[in-house]
Formats: C-alpha cells, sequence, structure tokens
C-alpha cells in the first residue's frame, strides 16, 4: 500500500468524520411554525416547483407565509405558484452587479414578515414533518442551519452526482473530527435556515450580490463576522430530484459554478480534498502495480468507507458503489469543463440567461 493510499484511507475518514441528519424524532408543535417565511426563488421551473408546493400544502396554513419569486419566467412557473396558494412575486429587471438567485432571495426576505427565514430552491421537496424538524434545529442552535438535501434518484445516470456531492461537503469542512471547536465557512445551496434579524444584520444576500454560489459566500460570511454555520445533511427533513431532464442537465448543471466555488474555498479544507481525491485516481491508474489480494483488500476498504457516507446523503445502494472509479472519472471530466468555463470562456449558460463570470 503506497503513502498516498494509506492517506486516502485516513482522509476518508476525516472529511466525513460525522454527518448529522433530522432525527425523526426531533419534532416540535406546529405552533413553532407560524413566524417561519419559506421563500423560493425560481426561474423557468414548471418542471420541479409543483412537486415542492405540493409537500408545503400540509403548512399552507401553519407557517407565516410561502413566497415564490418568479424571476422572468417564459414558462408555468408563476401560474403553478399561484394555483397551490403561494404568493408570487414577480423580479424587476436584474441589476448589474447582480446574480439571478441572490437577487430572488433578497426580494423574497425583504418582501417577507416571518421571523424565521427559509431558503429552498425549486428543486427540494419537503418531507414529512420536515419543516418541525428544521425549525426545531434553529431554536436549539440558532445562528444559520445549512442543509444538503436527501439526494433521491430514479434513473442511472443521476448516481453520476456522487462526487460531486462528496467533494462539496468536504470541501465545506463541517464533518470533521472536533468540529465543535471549528467554524464553518460556507454553507451548501439548496437550502438554508436563518433568523430574520441576522439574515439582515449580516446583510443578507445583497452583501454577496455578485456571487455564483450564493450561500456558499453567505455562509462564509457570516463566519467572518462571527456567526455561525451549522451544516447538516437533509435525510429525515429535505430532500431534492437533481436534473431528472436528463444526462445533459446534469452535467450543464455542475458544471456551471463547480470551479467558481473551489476558488472560493478554504485552502486547508480544498487541500485535504484535493489530497484525497488524487489518492482515489492514483489507487485506480496504478491497480497493476497491486497483487490481487491487496487490490481486493483497499478497494473493499474503500468502498465501505464511500457507502457509510453516501447512504447519508442520498438513496444510494450499496452495490453502485462498487463502480465509483465511474463516477470519479465522470467528476474530474466535469469539472475540467467547468474550470474551461470559468477561466477561459468566462460566461455560462442557465435557465436561458447568460452570465458573466
Amino acid at each position: 500500500m503506497t503513502l498516498l493510499t494509506f492517506m486516502t484511507i485516513i482522509l476518508n475518514y476525516v472529511l466525513f468524520y460525522q454527518i448529522p441528519h433530522f432525527h425523526r424524532s426531533s419534532q416540535l408543535e406546529a405552533d413553532t411554525l407560524r413566524g417561519l417565511s419559506v421563500i423560493i426563488p425560481a426561474r423557468n421551473e414548471e418542471n420541479n416547483i409543483y412537486r415542492l408546493l405540493a409537500s408545503l400544502q400540509p403548512y399552507l396554513d401553519k407557517v407565516k407565509e410561502i413566497i415564490v419569486v418568479d424571476d422572468h419566467s417564459t414558462d408555468r412557473t408563476s401560474d403553478i405558484s399561484k394555483s397551490y396558494g403561494a404568493t408570487v412575486i414577480s423580479l424587476e429587471e436584474l441589476p448589474k452587479g447582480w446574480f439571478g438567485k441572490s437577487f430572488g432571495c433578497w426580494n423574497g426576505a425583504s418582501a417577507s414578515s416571518g421571523e424565521i427565514l427559509l431558503f429552498l430552491d425549486a428543486d427540494t421537496t419537503v418531507e414529512e414533518n420536515g419543516l418541525e424538524r428544521l425549525v426545531a434545529c434553529i431554536k436549539a442552535h440558532g445562528g444559520m442551519i445549512s442543509v444538503h438535501p436527501f439526494h433521491k434518484m430514479k434513473r442511472p445516470y443521476e448516481t453520476l452526482s456522487a462526487f460531486f456531492h462528496l467533494v462539496i461537503m468536504g470541501a465545506l469542512g463541517a464533518f470533521l473530527p472536533f468540529k465543535k471547536a471549528r467554524a464553518v465557512y460556507g454553507a451548501f445551496g439548496q437550502c438554508a435556515l436563518i433568523s430574520r434579524s441576522d439574515y439582515f444584520r449580516f446583510g443578507g444576500h445583497q452583501a454577496i450580490q455578485g456571487e455564483l454560489m450564493e450561500n456558499m459566500a453567505f455562509g462564509a460570511l457570516i463566519a467572518r463576522r462571527g456567526g455561525s454555520v451549522r451544516a447538516y445533511t437533509g435525510k429525515g427533513a429535505i430532500s431534492m430530484r437533481m436534473y431528472p431532464e436528463g444526462l445533459s442537465s446534469l452535467v450543464k448543471g455542475w458544471s456551471k459554478s463547480f470551479a467558481s466555488g473551489a476558488v472560493r474555498t478554504d485552502f486547508r479544507y480544498l487541500l485535504l480534498v484535493s489530497i484525497w481525491l488524487g489518492g482515489l485516481v492514483t489507487f485506480i491508474v496504478n491497480t497493476q502495480e497491486l497483487s490481487l489480494p491487496w487490490f481486493i483488500f483497499i478497494y473493499g476498504i474503500l468502498c465501505c468507507q464511500l457507502w457509510r457516507v453516501l447512504r447519508n446523503i442520498g438513496d444510494f445502494k450499496w452495490y453502485m458503489v462498487l463502480g465509483f472509479p465511474i463516477w470519479l472519472v465522470f467528476f474530474m471530466v466535469v469539472f475540467g469543463y467547468s474550470c474551461f468555463r470559468t477561466f477561459f470562456t468566462k460566461n455560462i449558460v442557465w435557465k436561458d440567461r447568460k452570465m458573466d463570470l
């Protein structure tokens, strides 16, 4: 076993030491939801948003409000949202220096009246009693609660997101040992919960208006200014179905911001993740140097470690992990493409909008 392979096995354990999720016993009475404003920024989301709004139907009379911020959609996003009882806000023209999602979140928060703000992407879904568990968490800990939704998959290509999830979680540095001694510099993008007073005290999305990965930037800003950010996987509270339109959509979705997010990641965690990925690649490339028993032994360890983490991130089956080299190669190719779009062409197209980086 090479030193790099040994380090990879250690880092597999260290980077994902403990990933907390929402236990089903963690609930509060419905009255605690009265001060909650749910804010959903959306642009051309007719194929996704109905699932989220359907999951929020049991909460219509329990939460303060459900706000959909329509960012110049050319499909039925607005009509669908209204049919499910949500309040729809139509954005004015995107100001110079803003990215669309940050502008949507800021306008939604400004128009809201709840004491607690929950920002949700349109492709997420709230699990049964999910809002109660989220509110219980923020009432217990305060600060910003950042959630990476549990990934529900229906088609084989969707499992190709595996290493993107792992890299995001590892690079956040939120799940290492002794996490209570460290600040989390960043946040996940699909789900965030924060009190109204803290949101505006830290400047909200207006303070990071030019950042493509808005929640990562906002979470880092909160940490720098002395606030706290806690990170969770959404198991038991919030789930998502990512890029159900097909493989092309998955590639476009992950490549649009991944490289941009990498350069804004804390260097220490980025270095650890890079060594971990490098060790995995080196092991796969140099398999011919190992005897068959050693290869099976090390491969088995890596698969078990990945399965321990992935089962809390999404509904990955254990046998899928046996093919992790395919996921790894796919990640490297798409990440390279993301770097090319970010640093050479310096623009991307997402939701029919061209964004200059």
